[in-house]
């Protein structure tokens, strides 16, 4: 996933080891992980992925972010909100490849989103549909 989900600091001092032991908090949101490959099934690398949000009442997806795939043709993207319906535009070359609509199930935090009232994604959306309280 991109992003952080903790952080902590270390000082050290003269001629010390540190073993450092860190418990991450359970995550919840959504990412997209996936290849781009090209007619003949090979990675296509420098193609550029563009995230969009499907927005009711827009007459455009809004876009969000974007990113590139790289020497195998993979790319990540996220945190993605719930209960929030994507685009994903890929492109090469001037060429579309690929279209998919997508909608993520339930997480905890921000996420990537267009902007609500309170200047993040949030998750006020959030439908109890996975195993634990979202």
């Amino acid at each position: 996933m991109s992003g952080r989900i903790a952080s902590c600091g270390i000082k050290t001092g003269c001629n010390e080891q540190i073993e450092a032991v860190i418990r991450l908090p359970e995550e919840k949101r959504s990412v997209i992980f996936g290849t781009v490959l090209d007619s003949c099934g090979n990675p296509v690398v420098d193609a550029v992925v563009k995230l969009l949000q499907v927005v009711e009442g827009l007459k455009y997806p809004y876009p969000l972010t974007h990113t590139f795939t790289d020497n195998n043709g993979q790319f990540l993207l996220g945190p993605l909100c719930p209960n929030t319906k994507y685009m994903l535009k890929i492109y090469k070359d001037n060429i579309v490849i690929r279209y998919a609509p997508l909608q993520p199930d339930c997480f905890k935090g921000k996420c990537i989103s267009r902007q609500s009232e309170s200047g993040h994604g949030d998750n006020s959306g959030c439908k109890p549909s996975c195993n634990s309280e979202c």
